[in-house]
């Protein structure tokens, strides 16, 4: 099947996108899972305070891509890089070696994940949630990492629930809280798993609203959703992933209303009519 891109944005930042050289760029990315080639040669590249939607039916190789870009899984070939950090994974039948381990830490201490069940600890409060990671992975005090998490947990609306388990709070809270951990990394870029994918419908706009004020504030985040309405408000480029390849890319307002793809318009007819309408 063809790689349509419509228009191909991939070598100049958009909207909120700034500077000349990528945050991330994910080049030519290869996932296979014994015979399932998942992800077929994805190339994807982000500026700073760019927001980009991945959005695509369930196989399409969405979580995939996000959990490659954060070394969750090893892609078989491609290349990641981070700023100036760069990974290269070389192609079936080469020399292929061990991932550095002082290079992945440093690496994944740059990139954050909000995964879709918040994966928040049981047996710790909210705030020790927040707080472990900035002591054992950025070396914080206590107290320093205390402050920090009191500070997050107010901007999601969570400082009252600090010292509540997880198990008390709501799946929104504790989606929240699980996007306060994530931003106590202070990191460079914030990947999202379907985030609202495990919420009650009643609960979904509360954690919606916290991302779009990240996307306001300049955040550069990569998410993956089926909230097509968010994505076309939120994101500054649409990326569509139709097995394991990119089929469409481009501004919102292009990609939503795109005819040049069989397979994207068949999507967004059954998620998100072509015209903007709801049904």
């Amino acid at each position: 099947m063809p790689v349509r891109r419509i228009p191909a944005l991939s070598s100049a930042p958009s909207k909120r996108g700034s500077g000349v050289t990528p945050v991330i760029e994910v080049n030519d990315v290869h996932k296979s899972f014994g015979q399932d080639e998942v992800l077929k040669g994805v190339s994807i590249m982000a500026y700073r305070g760019e927001v980009i939607a991945l959005i695509g039916s369930s196989g399409s190789g969405k979580s995939t891509m996000l959990r490659c870009i954060n070394l969750l899984e090893t892609p078989t070939r491609g290349t990641l890089r981070l700023l100036d950090q760069e990974i290269v994974f070389p192609q079936h039948g080469a020399q292929r070696q061990p991932i550095d381990r002082k290079k992945l830490r440093r690496l994944r201490a740059r990139l954050a994940m909000v995964f879709q069940n918040f994966n928040l600890w049981p047996h710790m409060t909210l705030e020790a949630n927040i707080m472990e990671a900035p002591i054992q992975v950025l070396r914080k005090s206590r107290a320093e990492a205390r402050d920090e998490a009191q500070a997050w947990l107010s901007r999601v609306g969570l400082y009252a629930h600090r010292h509540a388990y997880p198990d008390t709070l709501s799946g929104g809270q504790q989606q929240r809280g699980a996007i306060a951990r994530a931003l106590a990394m202070s990191p460079e870029v914030l990947l999202f798993d379907e985030p609202t994918s495990a919420l009650d419908p009643e609960l979904v706009g509360e954690v919606l609203e916290v991302i779009r004020n990240l996307a306001d504030e300049g955040r550069t985040m990569i998410i993956v959703t089926h909230e097509m309405k968010f994505a076309a408000e939120v994101a500054d480029r649409v990326i569509f992933l139709n097995q394991g390849v990119i089929e469409a890319e481009g501004y919102p307002e292009a990609v939503f209303g795109a005819t040049t793809s069989d397979r994207l318009r068949q999507f967004m007819g059954s998620a998100y009519p072509l015209n903007g309408e709801q049904q």
